[in-house]
């Protein structure tokens, strides 16, 4: 009934102004988790390479954009993401979710009821705890919604904007690098009734890049990173938004993709159920 009533009805723009945002990336054997998300579908490649990110953040009230600053009746929850990036000819600057979490059940359970582009999980103990003292930063995040979709890290600043290993190979400079991953316009989501379709929220997000400072992990256990073949002594790519302001302006279905080739006639998601 809700998806026959936004047919004729305007999207309810949100809003939220988002503090202490941590992305954390590491580079994966594409062959590893291509078959999570199988053709037409195409993740982003380098070199047998694809990206997988978990970023975690605050948000302050998070709610209708429409009613301004009544939007403090809403929750601020914290969430976290757990994403791909799809290849730049497929659409560009998209991101497709593994796992999203969120500490608040009015947006879990809104986010399913209202929307196909935010089927969140709820871990009403999700910690995320940062520290300053001076010019230091010490971050903590637990979050464990099972056995599979749990992490627990630790987390410092560092002056180091210098990239090493693979990722200088990727981006030229640092501001190349944030430039990939903050400005995404668009999310891509399997309905929750049914996952064998798509969603796509369209987003903003703007920031400040001369805010933003790089992170280095002292300590992390995540066990999905194991699944997907990644070395606790390998080097994430890390850093840390004080402040950006997220806005969703729009939903849709996916129904095909931008070569024409249908997407909810032939995708099968091959991931455990949630």
């Amino acid at each position: 009934m809700r998806r026959w009533l936004m047919r004729y009805s305007p999207f309810l723009r949100l809003e939220s102004q988002a503090t202490n945002t941590v992305y954390m990336s590491w580079l994966v054997d594409i062959d590893l988790v291509r078959q999570r998300f199988p053709e037409p579908i195409r993740l982003w490649e380098h070199q047998g390479k694809t990206i997988f990110s978990i970023l975690f953040y605050h948000h302050h009230h998070f709610g209708l954009h429409c009613l301004g600053p009544a939007r403090k009746i809403f929750p601020s929850p914290r969430q976290s993401n757990w994403r791909f990036y799809l290849a730049n000819d497929l659409l560009p600057k998209t991101v497709i979710f593994e796992q999203i979490v969120v500490d608040k059940m009015l947006h879990v359970m809104g986010g399913r009821m209202l929307s196909d582009a935010m089927p969140a999980q709820y871990d009403p103990h999700f910690q995320h705890d940062v520290k300053r003292e001076n010019d230091q930063l010490d971050i903590h995040a637990q979050i464990h919604m099972d056995d599979r979709y749990c992490l627990e890290v630790k987390l410092k600043n560092t002056q180091d904007r210098q990239l090493k290993g693979e990722w200088a190979e990727i981006f030229s400079t640092w501001e190349d690098a944030l430039e990939f991953f903050v400005p995404q316009e668009h999310v891509w989501v399997e309905c929750v009734d049914q996952p064998e379709k798509l969603s796509q929220g369209n987003i903003k997000i703007v920031s400040d890049f001369q805010k933003i400072r790089p992170l280095m992990i002292d300590q992390i256990d995540c066990p999905l990173l194991t699944e997907f073949g990644i070395d606790a002594s390998s080097s994430p790519l890390c850093f840390f938004i004080p402040n950006l302001d997220f806005h969703v302006l729009g939903e849709n279905p996916v129904e095909s993709l931008p070569n024409g080739v249908e997407v909810n006639a032939s995708v099968e998601m091959k991931k455990t159920e949630k």
